[in-house]
């Protein structure tokens, strides 16, 4: 057998060609598996944006629901300040009232900035009117008396 040029130029071709076959095959397969990794990339690009979109909106939700528990939280204190100042007021002329009972059961000195004021009691007179603890004091037997201060100290 002997090669002919036109032969050995048809099998350089023909080696180039099935060359470039195997050439073409590889190729299209890296490129399926390239459209296949794009997808997926697309399908990531497209969860993240739609976990950014869920955050920002449970974001903005949680900022709302913190701001009206703030608000209610800051209605909450200014009652509760309210309150306190109410009660310590309340303390205050409890403290007073039960100093001038002492002092009225005890006869001691009577502050000079007050009048001196009639405090009802629970009893009455022969006349049907109320009378004052202290009007009780004098009218009382000095154990009594003695009795309602011992209680009055142990309430404080």
């Amino acid at each position: 057998m002997s090669f002919t040029p036109e032969i050995i130029l048809n099998l350089i071709v023909l080696v180039m060609l099935a060359v470039m076959i195997v050439y073409c095959i590889v190729l299209n397969r890296r490129l399926k598996a390239f459209n296949n990794i794009k997808q997926e990339l697309a399908d990531i690009i497209h969860q993240l944006n739609s976990s950014t979109t869920h955050a920002q909106n449970a974001i903005a939700e949680f900022k709302n629901v913190v701001f009206k528990e703030e608000k209610k939280l800051s209605e909450t204190l200014k009652k509760a300040s309210e309150m306190a100042d109410e009660l310590d007021m309340i303390n205050k002329t409890g403290s007073n009232l039960a100093d001038r009972i002492e002092q009225g059961l005890t006869g001691g000195p009577r502050p000079v900035k007050e009048k001196p004021k009639k405090v009802v009691g629970m009893e009455k007179n022969s006349d049907g009117e109320k009378i004052s603890l202290s009007d009780l004091d004098k009218e009382n037997s000095a154990e009594d008396a003695e009795g309602l201060r011992e209680s009055i100290r142990n309430i404080r």
